[in-house]
């Protein structure tokens, strides 16, 4: 009993961290069956040599006994379950392998034999309440023995394997990251990149130990449940020796869901996190509805407008692309020094965009400058144009990277461009592809003969305009079939309905994203129709600097570009005041929210950490590139 409440302690301390992550929850419901595992075991064991389950419960032994089994084999398969999603992220987050494949095969195996396990022991309860039980005791002994003597060796071997296999996977982990310490102190790399390896170090040697505990009571606890619960009245063994493999038996037994429950809260991570209290916030589905084709409506049936629909959609541009661009177009710019700490997308825009596609009069992701040429998107960016270009590109590099934030994409991108290049390309990602505006929209037929207001940031001079034969389109109505900036919704649909896009969300230090009309519309719209999102900040930092001006976002006080796009997008809304709760929701709700990901660490999120810091640690390979541009991320 003493056991069962240790576990049960276990499980009642994970459970007050039930709501921190969707991780937590997993580890909580592998705890609550090792309790109620450890219940069933402390109510069978009377005596050390009687698992008879008292003279109440005789009548029930056969089902408590298989019962006990069953939770058994899914709390092994449970735990294998949550060893096999830490692997997982840290080969996505470290790109390299970690056996994962192997394991999750291993895992297939133990599966199917533990369901075959359970239908013929479920048969072998229920055949002698319907058939006459005379005649047939030496035959059920003999079907119970070759089954449990095959199918749970097989499964018990496969584990062992799997667990073998983990085990070695994370000490490969925990050996890269000591290397990488090792030499990131020879390189005199920042403290905090110091602490943050020691930090993962621990980590990966920690879940090693976890996944130890597991195996070893695993392992062992098998062949203890077979002697104790029915055979070993089989066995011709003296007194001495059955009582002493009793009392063996019965403290495997009592040790066993202590240190699976010791494992799972090694493994959750959930020692570091606080309590959470359920969410009292205003839904919005982490899984709407699918999106029905009839539910939304084009702003026009127009064949062109389609088709004008369809052209945009095929105006991304590739990660190698971008690059060039940033690498060989910006610095070749006559009369116009480019400063990154000083000069935003608009800059971009007016001196290296516009002046470049002049001659073309076309976008410059369908232009002669692009040299990938225009490809489908897989990622749509919203961003807003009084954010550094600098930023916003070291956002999407971030996503290309596995990056949450992007502090050191934009550090490497001013210091090292070659490192990033050669690390994409590692990672097979130079080719992936991302929709930006300003190059995928016309800038000829939108904004480049007008320019009220722009002015560089440095001379405090207007931006020149545009001389080309181009006419830049009045839309008034927001319905002109030519015009390629009020199809942002259409294309959006497009995009969801006929291939994979996800929408990447680009804020800027200060937070203005969250405060222009046009990137709140996309965003909610992406969140309508079920487009993977995903949040870069510069760092933790920024939004916990910036988080009170978002507690009372209103749709109505938001900024355009014209006060004419303001009133299109209120338009479009039926319900202003729903929609801003929505809009609050979207951004910080903590379990669907756009910055969920920034709440406190758990295990598996601190697996990535680790994986990241295997990543650019041997990315830098000792030469210290990385570590210099390494600054403190949170």
């Amino acid at each position: 009993m003493l056991s069962a409440f240790g576990a049960g302690c276990v499980a009642a301390f994970l459970l007050r961290r039930f709501h921190s992550s969707n991780h937590t929850k997993s580890a909580c419901g592998y705890a609550l069956v090792n309790w109620v595992q450890a219940m069933l075991g402390s109510l069978g064991m009377t005596t050390v040599m009687d698992n008879d389950y008292g003279h109440r419960w005789r009548s029930w032994r056969t089902v408590l006994v298989y019962c006990r089994l069953l939770l058994y084999v899914i709390g092994l398969l449970w735990m294998q379950a949550l060893i096999l999603s830490r692997l997982d992220f840290l080969e996505r987050s470290s790109n390299r392998k970690y056996c994962s494949r192997c394991f999750r095969r291993l895992v297939l195996v133990q599966a199917i034999g533990a369901v075959a396990l359970t239908l013929t022991l479920g048969g072998l309860v229920i055949y002698p309440q319907i058939t006459s039980p005379h005649g047939e005791t030496q035959r059920l002994i003999a079907i119970k023995l070759t089954t449990l003597m095959t199918i749970v060796p097989a499964i018990c071997l496969c584990n062992v394997v799997a667990s073998i296999v983990a085990i070695s996977s994370f000490s490969k982990a925990f050996c890269q990251l000591r290397r990488i310490s090792r030499l990131a102190n020879g390189t005199q790399a920042p403290t905090s990149a110091k602490s943050a390896l020691q930090r993962t170090k621990r980590l990966a040697g920690w879940q090693a130990v976890g996944v130890s505990f597991s195996l070893v009571f695993s392992l062992i606890l098998v062949p203890a449940c077979l002697v104790v619960i029915d055979f070993w009245h089989i066995f011709p063994w003296s007194e001495n020796v059955l009582l002493w493999v009793g009392w063996v038996c019965f403290f495997i037994q009592f040790l066993d869901p202590l240190g699976n429950a010791f494992a799972v809260l090694l493994l959750s991570g959930s020692h570091r996190l606080t309590k959470t209290e359920p969410s009292q916030s205003i839904e919005w589905p982490c899984r709407p509805k699918p999106c029905d084709q009839n539910t939304h409506k084009p702003t026009s049936e127009d064949p062109s407008w389609t088709r004008k629909v369809e052209e945009l959609a095929r105006r991304g541009m590739t990660l190698q692309s971008l690059l060039q661009f940033y690498q060989t177009k910006i610095p070749t710019v006559q009369g116009w020094t480019y400063a990154p700490e000083e000069h935003k997308t608009k800059d971009v825009v007016r001196r290296v965009i516009i002046p470049l596609t002049s001659s073309e009069e076309r976008a410059y992701a369908v232009s002669s400058h692009n040299q990938d040429g225009p490809r489908r998107a897989q990622v749509m960016v919203t961003h807003n144009w009084g954010n550094r270009f600098d930023d916003l590109l070291a956002a999407v590099l971030a996503d290309a990277l596995q990056e949450c934030s992007f502090n050191l994409p934009a550090r490497l991108l001013k210091q090292d461009t070659a490192l990033l290049q050669q690390l994409l390309g590692k990672m097979g990602r130079l080719d992936a592809t991302y929709w930006i505006c300003a190059f995928a929209v016309n800038q000829h037929a939108t904004i480049c003969h007008s320019n009220p207001h722009d002015r560089d940031p440095l001379s405090n001079l207007l931006h020149p305009v545009c001389h080309c034969s181009c006419v830049n389109i009045s839309d008034p109505d927001g319905r002109s079939v030519e015009s390629e900036v009020n199809k942002f919704d259409d294309m959006m649909y497009h995009l969801a309905t006929t291939g994979k896009c996800r929408q990447v969300i680009a804020v800027d230090k200060s937070l203005d994203l969250f405060r222009r009309a046009w990137c709140v519309a996309e965003i909610a719209e992406a969140r309508r129709l079920q487009m993977d999102q995903s949040l870069k900040l510069s760092s933790k930092a920024t939004l916990q600097e910036g988080a009170q001006t978002l507690e009372n976002l209103d749709v109505r006080e938001m900024q355009a570009s014209c006060e004419r796009d303001k009133e299109l997008i209120l338009a479009r809304i039926e319900d202003i005041d729903d929609f801003n709760a929505k809009v609050q929701a979207l951004i910080w709700d903590p379990k669907s929210g756009l910055v969920a990901s920034w709440a406190a660490m758990d295990s598996l999120q601190q697996i990535g950490e680790a994986g990241r810091l295997i990543k650019w640690g041997l990315a830098d390979a000792g030469s210290g590139r990385v570590w210099k541009a390494w600054e403190t991320q949170g």
